[in-house]
């Protein structure tokens, strides 16, 4: 489990060292990192329990041009890798997402949708994030880069095919892979692999990967032609031996009712065809899976997966092992709505670009760790084996400081709390339960907005309790 439920302590492992210029600002660099972990949801003046010192101190750092985001990221980084050396292999899930302003600093950014003239500014951020490819659990951010899409450049993709693939934005793939490799290493980036959705079924990016060795699990969005075959990747696929059969439970959703489907499954080594554009003769030999749901119910579309690996699939517990590592990508989506739900990022206030970069990089480590408490309490599910122990019936004073439970525990039963802290389960949904959750799926397992939102009711409620106590003290003096 790769989390420190001290706040103060995770700062310091992350952040501890970070090389800033000047050790004031490094020491402040963690102060500030532990203050916004431990009030998760909260701004950052609230983060500050109403230190004046501390504040100003975190404002200073903001506003430091001095201080290089890159520079914060990198303590992270390195804090990620170094935690990567005890796994044995590790999954790089990697996705892209926007964040959004509309206050003053909107103008010095980018546009994140198709209207450049829009009101709505922001930054467009590609991200990788580490998980220990047995437990499941969640390592760490690895990798990360922000850009602007300039008004002047609004319109570059109809003019793709003439522009070289490094100057495009589909290049974030390889280059993040580039970053991670130089950032672990040769022996431990040997042990990554690349979990990627349909936007990087790139054929240069996936040539590269052969290039460097790589290893990867890449959902396909083509239809490929493969070399000396006239049917496309797709047909070829669905004509492989079956090497079995799987069941998978499709949750409820919405208006969709839960369901089991049962996928049939199917493998082969392919070499894919590398187009004319490219001007070079040669192809990528990959391993190809094919996981699809043969007799779907009436009126309801079957379920197929398509995907390139590096991988080896000879067998069916190959095939399962690679759905396995595809299906972990969500854990991604998850680090994306921690960091705006759970951090709040897209609501801080700074007045430039810059200073607003200095508090999402923080922020964004700040969510990775509200992941990993998540996992403190609902591990994920291994892929071999039974599941890991659950710390939910440990105390709750593992993951809340004595004020929180205390505060939460009046809040949630209206009645004073007990001598003995109840279950680390029970702070969990009771957090929830403030957030608004109702547990009207019966799943028992609250949801991503419902837990952020509770923390973000429990800072405010212990602020307030704090406050209290403080205005108490003073007039009995």
């Amino acid at each position: 489990m790769f989390v420190v439920t001290d706040a103060g302590q995770w700062a310091q492992e992350n952040f501890g060292g970070c090389d800033l210029g000047d050790k004031r600002r490094d020491a402040r660099l963690v102060r500030m990192a532990g203050d916004l972990a431990r009030h998760a949801g909260s701004s950052l003046l609230k983060s500050c329990d109403g230190d004046e010192a501390a504040a100003e101190g975190m404002y200073r750092l903001l506003r430091n041009e001095g201080v290089d985001p890159s520079a914060i990221a990198e303590g992270g980084f390195q804090a990620t890798a170094r935690r990567a050396r005890s796994c044995a292999v590790l999954l790089g899930v990697e996705d892209s997402t926007s964040l959004v302003y509309q206050h003053s600093v909107a103008g010095e950014l980018g546009a994140t949708g198709n209207n450049p003239q829009a009101a709505h500014k922001g930054f467009i951020v590609h991200s990788v994030v580490l998980l220990d490819a047995d437990s499941g659990s969640t390592v760490g951010l690895i990798e990360q880069r922000r850009w602007k899409r300039l008004a002047e450049e609004h319109g570059k993709k109809h003019r793709r095919k003439t522009r070289a693939y490094e100057d495009k934005e589909s290049f974030k793939w390889q280059r993040a892979g580039q970053a991670v490799r130089t950032r672990l290493g040769e022996a431990l980036s040997g042990r990554v692999i690349s979990v990627c959705d349909r936007e990087a079924d790139i054929i240069e990016y996936l040539l590269w990967q052969r290039q460097v060795s790589g290893r990867y699990v890449v959902r396909s969005a083509h239809d490929r032609s493969l070399s000396g075959v006239e049917q496309g990747l797709r047909t070829t696929l669905g004509r492989a031996p079956e090497l079995g059969r799987h069941e998978i439970e499709i949750p409820q959703r919405g208006g969709r009712p839960g369901r089991h489907a049962q996928l049939s499954l199917r493998a082969q080594t392919v070499e894919l065809a590398c187009p004319a554009r490219m001007n070079v003769q040669d192809s990528i030999r990959c391993h190809a899976l094919l996981a699809r749901e043969e007799s779907p119910p009436e009126g309801v579309e079957a379920l197929e997966w398509l995907l390139l690996t590096s991988e080896a699939v000879t067998t069916r517990e190959d095939a399962l092992d690679i759905l396995w590592f595809y299906s972990r990508r969500w854990r991604i989506e998850d680090f994306h709505k921690a960091w705006k739900s759970g951090t709040r990022v897209e609501e801080l206030r700074p007045r430039s670009a810059d200073n607003l970069e200095r508090g999402v990089v923080i922020l964004a480590f700040v969510a990775i760790r509200l992941l990993q408490l998540q996992e403190l309490v609902y591990p994920p599910t291994p892929r071999h084996g039974p599941p890991a122990l659950t710390l939910g019936e440990q105390p709750c004073d593992t993951i809340l400081t004595a004020t929180e439970w205390h505060v939460l525990y009046m809040s949630v039963h209206k009645t004073a709390p007990p001598a003995q802290p109840p279950s680390a389960e029970w702070a969990y949904r009771a957090i929830a339960k403030l957030g608004g959750w109702m547990n009207t799926q019966r799943t028992g397992r609250p949801g991503w907005q419902a837990i952020w939102y509770g923390m973000f009711r429990l800072a405010e409620r212990v602020d307030a309790h704090l406050l209290t106590l403080a205005l108490s003290k003073r007039s009995d003096q």
